[in-house]
């Protein structure tokens, strides 16, 4: 008795300890931990995938849109947008290409480095933004989808990469004429001006430039208007408002045949504004203390006079313009330029 009683205490005081089972628990939760992470990290690597693929053809879009700017024709803009999208695959591309719904302008400060306004008429832009944002957004391959889907939860199989590329145009100078200030009347056109150096009959009110090269002889001028009509071999450096120019103090002569070929027989040149540094000189240009640039001004040529000393060009003038007003130029240097405000 006594005997079956202490045997029923023992069994009393001892726990159970059949855990048989609760290693699959364990292993069943741990794998679909590790699938999660998984999971997780594909699409970590998917969507960085999507975004540097995608972005690089949003640069090359809004690269070769805003080249075609100065047409001021919408239809070429977004034609050369989507002209390389062929070799620029992103995720998704064929059936989410860059359309003219992608396509939109903006106004671009270039003093502050900043774009100031977004959605503006293609007439009043100097920049192109193509973007893919919103429904037409860089769609991801989701890798953990099925994983959550086992747990009832709804998930979207995708993941909405967005990316946008804005790119800007500036003219460069090109003509080799730094127009006095005295000249100007504000935005006012003053006509048929005569732009004479050292001229002993009408004065002087302008100098021959060079812009950045010391050197500022006949060669170097005529070959600057060479350049202007191929854009190559242009005066390199930033040259705005601001920007110190060196001039050429004679009249340079010589120089006024070169000058009436490029403004009135070149098909390509002829007949065209052309945007033209001012400088604040109002007595002999200055060869060795180069002087700031005050203004832009746009000039349309109508006569070359070439008559040695008395040579001088005449043209229609109209000051302060802003020298990314591309419209009055031929060549142009284009970069893309950062977005904070969205995030790029």
């Amino acid at each position: 008795m006594w005997v079956s009683i202490a045997l029923a205490i023992q069994q009393e005081e001892t726990p159970v300890r059949n855990e048989r089972g609760t290693v699959i628990v364990w292993i069943t939760l741990m794998i679909v931990l590790l699938l999660g992470m998984v999971g997780m990290g594909l699409d970590t690597g998917q969507i960085v995938y999507s975004r540097s693929t995608s972005q690089a053809a949003v640069d090359a879009a809004a690269l070769s849109a805003v080249s075609a700017l100065p047409t001021k024709d919408p239809a070429l803009v977004e034609a050369r947008a989507v002209a390389f999208l062929s070799k620029n695959d992103y995720t998704g591309s064929s059936k989410n290409p860059i359309g003219a719904a992608d396509v939109s302008y903006v106004q671009y400060d270039f003093a502050a480095n900043k774009v100031t306004s977004y959605g503006v008429p293609i007439a009043a832009a100097n920049g192109v933004r193509v973007a893919l944002e919103g429904g037409s957004a860089v769609k991801s391959p989701s890798f953990l989808t099925p994983i959550m889907n086992l747990f009832g939860a709804s998930v979207s199989a995708t993941n909405n990469v967005q990316v946008s590329a804005v790119s800007v145009i500036s003219a460069r100078p090109s003509i080799p004429i730094a127009l006095w200030q005295s000249v100007c009347n504000g935005t006012n056109t003053v006509k048929d001006v005569e732009i004479a150096q050292q001229n002993p009959n009408n004065g002087e009110n302008s100098c021959w430039t060079t812009y950045l090269d010391k050197s500022s002889g006949a060669s170097d001028i005529k070959a600057l208007f060479t350049a202007g009509e191929t854009c190559s071999g242009l005066p390199e450096g930033n040259i705005d408002i601001g920007t110190p120019i060196y001039e050429n103090k004679g009249q340079v002569a010589s120089v006024y045949g070169v000058a009436d070929d490029f403004f009135l027989k070149n098909t390509t040149t002829k007949g065209r504004y052309w945007l033209i540094p001012v400088i604040a000189g109002t007595g002999n240009c200055n060869a060795k203390d180069p002087s700031p640039i005050v203004d832009w001004a746009k000039i349309k040529v109508s006569e070359v006079s070439k008559h040695g000393s008395d040579s001088y060009i005449k043209a229609d003038i109209t000051c302060k313009q802003g020298f990314q007003a591309n419209e009055n130029s031929l060549c142009y240097s284009h970069r893309l330029v950062r977005e904070p405000a969205k995030g790029m």
